[in-house]
């Protein structure tokens, strides 16, 4: 018979709450060690050494108050149980945590509910009368004093525990907030998801479709058959794309930010960065331009930097047909090594050289690319010429046989 092992996610669930609060609560963890360490300090500095037992009791304290915000439940108990502890014993004094009484004020109003504040308040108080009473008691000269500490602990204690729960309120709602914007966002990531299905995968599939049929209709000419066997795979692998967009639209928030050779635009797609760069010059050649290409180098890209610079070299295909002059020439040159992978695309402008794109969301979208698996874009105006040169780094890359260099 097998034992089942669900006892065992317990203490690594705690352990994971305790690192996460400890992330999210260092500053009040130093606010509960300086408080603890001043009251030491304060005791020893007015009273001289303190004895044995009062100094265990300022040292257990300086524990309790650095802790309690990680466990403000459990701290909250312990501290008073030591409190309690301390008024039991004689020859032991309040004074010995007063300090930390102010820090504890502020983390009841700060870590607990309000009733729970409140009645911890109203203990702490109540044990502060009981412990000046004691001294009253054994010392009529100390009374004064005594009553001094309760009300000082009375009028601070009604400025900290509420400025806690000030706090504690100001970061529920920021929470709240937060919970409710990614709520939102998670609407409206499906929401696009759904309609691109709809309306833009749809559409995609008719297109793939009737140029399929068209490709192997004999009555059209060869050249156009030609064409529409292109637009088939063109509508094809564009479907595709859309489909890996879809299905990381639709994954849920931890997931959305997987490996780059495992997110959209890492499909198998792009095996060949040259022949993928190929592709674009065949295109823009079929625009009517007059397309050089170039490729040098016997690096072969990782996976990631493959589809990236594919894409990358998509938009600038598109460019060239939305920007370029139709009778200048158009290079496009792919360096693949040895520092680093080049795409420089080169093409005569239509347009005056001020109304470029040079923050359109096409060379932003190449730009935020390339940065994500560490590469840069620059574009350059130069005598009437348009360059973008896309550049990818090396690592992680390796070298090509010499049969498969292109």
């Amino acid at each position: 018979m097998t034992t089942p092992l669900r006892g065992h996610a317990g203490p690594s669930r705690s352990w994971e709450s305790i690192r996460s609060r400890w992330a999210s609560r260092q500053i009040y963890v130093g606010i509960g060690a300086i408080a603890g360490t001043a009251n030491i300090v304060l005791n020893t500095g007015k009273y001289g050494a303190p004895h044995p037992i009062d100094l265990a009791f300022m040292v257990v304290a300086l524990v309790l108050v650095t802790l309690l915000p990680l466990r403000p439940s459990w701290g909250m108990m312990a501290y008073l149980a030591c409190w309690f502890l301390l008024l039991a014993l004689p020859n032991t004094y309040a004074s010995d945590m007063f300090l930390t009484h102010l820090a504890v004020f502020f983390f009841a109003g700060r870590f607990l509910p309000p009733w729970y504040a409140g009645a911890i308040f109203l203990i702490l108080l109540g044990t502060d009368f009981l412990a000046a009473q004691r001294v009253v008691v054994a010392d009529s000269m100390g009374a004064t004093d005594s009553a001094g500490g309760v009300i000082f602990h009375v009028v601070i204690g009604l400025l900290l525990a509420p400025t806690g729960a000030l706090i504690r309120s100001s970061e529920q709602n920021r929470l709240t907030q937060a919970q409710q914007a990614e709520e939102r966002l998670e609407e409206l990531r499906m929401q696009i998801s759904r309609e691109m299905h709809d309306l833009i995968a749809y559409s995609m599939s008719q297109t793939a479709l009737r140029a399929q049929r068209a490709a192997a209709d004999t009555t059209y000419p060869a050249a156009a058959r030609k064409e529409f066997a292109a637009l088939e795979t063109t509508a094809a692998d564009a479907l595709h794309e859309l489909r890996l967009l879809l299905r990381t639209l639709r994954r849920a928030a931890p997931e959305l930010a997987p490996d780059v050779t495992q997110g959209v635009g890492t499909s198998n797609v792009v095996t060949d960065l040259g022949a993928a760069v190929r592709a674009v010059s065949d295109d823009i050649a079929a625009a009517g331009f007059d397309v050089t290409y170039r490729c040098r180098g016997n690096i072969s890209p990782t996976r990631s930097q493959a589809s990236t610079l594919s894409r990358v070299a998509r938009e600038m295909g598109a460019n060239v047909v939305r920007h370029a002059e139709p009778n200048a020439p158009v290079t496009l040159t792919l360096r693949l090594g040895p520092e680093v992978i080049r795409l420089v695309s080169t093409n005569r402008i239509r347009v005056a050289p001020g109304d470029l794109p040079r923050s359109g969301s096409g060379v932003l979208g190449m730009r935020e690319r390339l940065t994500a698996i560490g590469g840069e874009l620059t574009t350059l105006t130069d005598d009437g010429s348009w360059i973008v040169t896309a550049t990818v780094p090396v690592s992680g890359t390796r070298a090509l046989a010499p049969e498969d260099e292109s």
